[in-house]
């Protein structure tokens, strides 16, 4: 998908173009919402559409995720794009190709999913589950907006993002400020809230349901700081009877829609995903850094491990193929396994001086894979200790899926860990975005 200013998209049935700039695009090719969404079967096209962006190549099909595990310092750039090295050293200028078609892309989300929830209100439309569906990929674009684009670890913020709850055209798409911190994460927790009341539970892990909304909001959550809920919602997806931890690690990656997978974006031969074109050509553009997160994993001989392969020059990610033809693997987006692991930290930032039931939780991911070493309370004697033992099984479990960067960064580890200057624990709003609404957007504070 080419390049387009945040929110100039073209919709016709749930697909989505663009052109290479703002300039490129003439009003006369914006079809008109009337045109797009006219009855229920055009409106569950839309919603489709709504995974279709998420696929995107830049999205959850490829570089949102490389970028998450570059800058948090689990992967190398070890091929030749630009972007990448930048990601890499985590110090990105605001003319970054990543930052400005992750931009895109979480608002093309977003203002796709807005203009489902006006065209069911004028048409009268009746359908709970694309409404709710509308509603939790609007939060979801917005959430990935602010954790990447937003000072969310800071509640009182001036820094959060352009919150959009209604469709918008070229002609006002650059007239919506920044939010506040609080008030992006008010609309996301809303959204969610919304979405779960509509949905209804469904065992399908290719669809979002009301599971699925339970399981984002325990995450919205944890990054916003209120432990007890995202404790709440944790222990609600962990209690749900459709959902059970897999024996073993690596039958999530064997086993498509497996027990413990609670959303899968599915990629088949007519839509696949962009990640092994980065993670398995020779050299790939991308692999896993061997030094600070691959050579501990190998020596404790952690299954875990077993989703890379060492050269002996660079260490390739074979999570979703082993090939660069091989482009069908799906892209975990919510696991069981992560539901623990929230609610392991939920507990411990409530009773950071008893980490007893923090610890179960804990282990209970760990000793699947290493069922002979568990974390001693001896081990983790304060929460400090108990942050970097969570970090590691965090890594293990979770890389390369979307998750070390903002882990790092919510636990306020970046700077030490990265030896970067505070301010750069947030990306920096593109450039051109920022020119294109004279300042109406606010850019970042020292970019």
């Amino acid at each position: 998908m080419k390049k387009i200013h945040i929110l100039i998209l073209i919709l016709s049935f749930g697909m989505f173009t663009a052109c290479d700039s703002i300039l490129d695009v003439e009003l006369d090719d914006e079809i008109k919402t009337s045109e797009a969404i006219t009855d229920i079967i055009s409106l569950r096209s839309a919603v489709i559409g709504l995974y279709d962006i998420m696929q995107s190549g830049t999205y959850y099909g490829g570089e949102f995720i490389l970028a998450q595990a570059l800058t948090g310092g689990i992967a190398d750039a070890t091929g030749f794009q630009e972007r990448f090295a930048q990601l890499d050293k985590a110090i990105i200028p605001t003319s970054s190709d990543y930052i400005k078609s992750s931009w895109v892309d979480v608002y093309a989300l977003v203002n796709a999913s807005n203009l489902i929830l006006e065209k069911m209100a004028e048409l009268n439309l009746d359908d709970e589950n694309a409404k709710a569906s509308a509603l939790f990929f609007r939060a979801l674009g917005h959430f990935d907006a602010l954790r990447q684009f937003g000072q969310f670890t800071n509640s009182s913020s001036v820094y959060g993002i352009p919150v959009v709850t209604k469709y918008v055209d070229s002609e006002s798409s650059g007239t919506i400020a920044r939010a506040t911190v609080a008030e992006s994460f008010g609309q996301i927790i809303t959204d969610l809230n919304a979405a779960i009341a509509l949905f209804d539970y469904d065992d399908d892990r290719y669809f979002v349901s009301k599971a699925t909304a339970e399981a984002l909001l325990a995450r919205v959550y944890l990054y916003q700081g209120n432990y007890p809920m995202a404790e709440q919602l944790a222990s609600d997806v962990i209690g749900n009877n459709d959902y059970a931890l897999n024996s073993r690690f690596n039958d999530i990656y064997d086993t498509e829609g497996s027990d413990e997978a609670i959303f899968e974006l599915q990629f088949l031969g007519t839509d696949g995903n962009s990640l092994t074109e980065y993670l398995a050509t020779s050299p790939p553009e991308v692999s896993a850094n061997y030094q600070d997160f691959f050579r501990d994993m190998d020596a404790d001989d952690d299954p875990r491990s077993f989703r890379f392969y060492d050269t002996g020059r660079v260490v390739y990610v074979d999570k979703y193929g082993t090939s660069d033809n091989d482009i069908e693997g799906n892209a975990i987006i919510i696991k069981l396994s992560e539901m623990y692991l929230i609610r392991a930290e939920a507990r411990a930032r409530q009773t950071p001086t008893n980490l007893v039931t923090a610890l179960q939780d804990l282990n209970k991911v760990r000793t699947r894979s290493l069922p002979s070493r568990p974390i001693l309370i001896a081990n983790v004697p304060d929460f400090n200790a108990f942050v970097n033992a969570l970090l590691i099984e965090r890594a293990r479990e979770l890389a390369f899926e979307g998750h070390r960067w903002f882990d790092i960064v919510r636990l306020g580890k970046a700077e030490s860990i990265l030896g970067i200057p505070a301010f750069r624990t947030v990306y920096p709003i593109p450039q051109r975005e920022v020119s294109i609404s004279k300042g109406v957007i606010v850019q970042n504070p020292q970019y």
